[in-house]
């Protein structure tokens, strides 16, 4: 397991982070800190606050409580752009009305370098090829955005997050959408990118592909509380119970490692109660 160069400067840093809307707190104090080389992911059920923490750890939402910094300064005292040259963000929902070329979308990316009326170079061009073939996308970069599947709209997405060319990469469940293969292929490509220095902070519902794929993984519990280290410590089927309120069982693979199934809810709801 690589858990990014021991020496580097976290990219991502939080400590006692609360994050949540107005009064309305959903994780609580977290800390956690991301370097160059990480593939970092964050857990835990339907509306635990993983798209709210992602969001204010990159200054689309205001801290509540805590701190957060990115390369070392305090994210909300940061500009955008300069936020927007350290730190690239793909929603988990694309605007799939938007009429641009899959390929104008994705040169989108390279707004924060050039701005958005400079002329783009030979070296913008090849990032955005670089971009589309890096997430197979090259062969409807011709086509009209909103034309896409769901699955290729994600791709054009994260090829937009590469052509940026930042050293963290911020990902709301990219693997929405996906195929199984396509899921694969895109956990292999995030720990590429790792593997390559840059960190990479990604939600996902996949636990067998976060203990698989992942350096560090990040909990987050019902009651807004978290646990924050290596899968392995982290993803344990005692915990998941806990945060998914959901019984797994777990085994283990000589070639894939461990994994955990989940085979039912502790308290499930009944749809038919009307308390």
């Amino acid at each position: 397991m690589n858990t990014g160069p021991q020496d580097a400067r976290p990219l991502l840093e939080a400590d006692g982070l609360s994050v949540g809307y107005g009064n309305l707190v959903v994780v609580s104090r977290a800390s956690f800190s991301i370097a160059p080389g990480t593939l970092f992911v964050v857990l835990g059920a339907n509306g635990c606050g993983k798209t709210t923490l992602l969001k204010t750890c990159i200054g689309l939402l205001p801290v509540l409580e805590g701190g957060v910094s990115l390369g070392g300064e305090a994210v909300q005292a940061m500009p955008p752009r300069r936020r927007a040259r350290i730190a690239a963000w793909v929603p988990q929902i694309a605007e799939a009305a938007w009429s641009y070329r899959s390929r104008d979308i994705v040169a989108q990316g390279r707004y924060s370098i050039r701005g958005s009326f400079s002329p783009f170079g030979a070296d913008d061009e090849l990032a955005i090829d670089r971009a589309l073939d890096a997430m197979d996308a090259s062969a409807f970069a011709d086509r009209s955005f909103s034309s896409l599947s769901g699955g290729e709209a994600r791709r054009v997405m994260i090829a937009r997050a590469l052509a940026q060319d930042t050293p963290l990469l911020v990902l709301d469940e990219p693997a929405a959408h996906l195929d199984p293969g396509r899921q694969m292929e895109l956990m292999e490509l995030l720990r590429g990118l790792a593997r390559a220095g840059k960190a990479v902070a990604v939600s996902v519902h996949d636990v067998n592909a976060a203990r698989r794929f992942a350096d560090l993984a990040l909990l987050v519990g019902r009651d807004g509380s978290s646990a924050f280290g290596p899968p392995a410590e982290v993803l344990t089927p005692d915990l998941l119970e806990d945060a998914f309120d959901t019984s797994f069982i777990h085994g283990s693979h000589e070639a894939y490692g461990s994994w955990v199934l989940p085979v039912s809810r502790r308290q499930p709801r009944n749809p038919l109660r009307n308390s």
